[in-house]
């Protein structure tokens, strides 16, 4: 019988054996930690459903009810965003009736912001289902590994 397979020098790009030191994704933190963040945002959505907040905004939303009178300066600070990345978030947050502007004496520049009783409401809600997405996504950890994944993640994160 007739063998119809390529040969390797044949193949197609495709089929050829990739040398192991050009393969980027081999042994790869950032590349990891990708797929990791995609999965959980794969999880989140399905908790929270299609029309959920964007992390970024759940995020500022969690910062504006701990944090009553930051400023949209320390917001984007804290977020890793422009001031005017801020600002736009914020808009969002207000539109949707969740937070506050109010003027800070001597600064026309810049507003304390707050949460609503409607923003609080929403972040215990949010927080309730993170709650279940955190479950979901460390099932395959021991307290302990989740606790040390927390630690070296924090590391990646706040490295120069």
């Amino acid at each position: 019988m007739l063998d119809t397979r390529a040969s390797d020098e044949s193949a197609g790009p495709s089929l050829r054996k990739t040398p192991s030191d050009i393969n980027l994704l081999d042994d790869s933190l950032g590349y990891a930690i990708k797929r990791a963040q995609v999965r959980v945002y794969e999880i989140l959505f399905g908790i929270l459903g299609p029309d959920a907040l964007s992390p970024g905004r759940m995020t500022a939303l969690c910062i504006i009810g701990n944090q009553p009178g930051v400023n949209q300066t320390e917001l984007a600070e804290m977020l890793g965003i422009t001031r005017a990345g801020a600002v736009k978030v914020i808009d969002t947050l207000q539109q949707l009736g969740y937070v506050e502007r109010h003027a800070i004496p001597g600064n026309r520049r810049s507003y304390a912001l707050a949460a609503t009783e409607k923003g609080l409401a929403e972040l215990k809600r949010l927080t309730e289902l993170n709650r279940r997405c955190e479950q979901a996504i460390s099932t395959q950890l021991t307290a302990h590994e989740r606790q040390t994944l927390l630690e070296l993640l924090e590391k990646v994160a706040v490295s120069s």
